[in-house]
């Protein structure tokens, strides 16, 4: 799916793991790239709630009230180069994937990504999104990667990351 440019330029994408408590312990993340060529990760589980990590404007927030979610602040789109969500259990619990992934814009418009995989401990890639000549594209992945965080990520491309461990980046 491709936003377009006032989508993809006025407000925020949020994106919402709409999931019960049955699920397990869900936690939503993301890799992302800049234009700058800066590549990280924001998870929601090392309590970093927004990027870049320090970052006066963060381009990406994350926070988790019922359901974990991200949001991008769209004023800052020409930044982001590209970028994944993922899926994942920081306690490495076994999950029973199952609800939806609920991409939101400004306007209200709502996409609904059914998160279907088997039962895993590993990590499912939701979806990707690429800056396309200024407008989002948005692509259903919903691959579960029986793996790490870091796994999945050079799965996807993101290899300029450096990790501590297989789910914790450097920076």
């Amino acid at each position: 799916m491709t936003l377009t440019r006032l989508q993809t330029g006025v407000g925020s994408l949020t994106f919402t793991a709409m999931c019960s408590d049955l699920v397990g312990d869900l936690r939503l993340g993301c890799a992302y790239q800049l234009r700058s060529g800066h590549t990280s990760t924001l998870l929601d589980a090392d309590g970093a709630g927004s990027a870049p990590k320090g970052s006066p404007r963060p381009v990406i927030t994350g926070k988790r009230d019922r359901h974990a979610q991200l949001s991008i602040d769209l004023r800052q789109c020409r930044q982001i180069e590209r970028l994944i969500i993922f899926g994942y259990s920081p306690s490495a619990t076994e999950l029973s994937w199952g609800g939806a992934l609920v991409v939101s814009t400004q306007g209200h418009a709502k996409i609904e990504l059914p998160i279907d995989a088997a039962p895993s401990r590993g990590v499912c890639v939701f979806l990707s999104l690429y800056n396309v000549r200024g407008e989002f594209v948005l692509r259903s992945e919903m691959d579960a990667v029986s793996a790490s965080v870091r796994d999945a990520c050079l799965a996807y491309g993101f290899d300029r990351i450096s990790w501590l461990d297989a789910n914790t980046p450097v920076g």
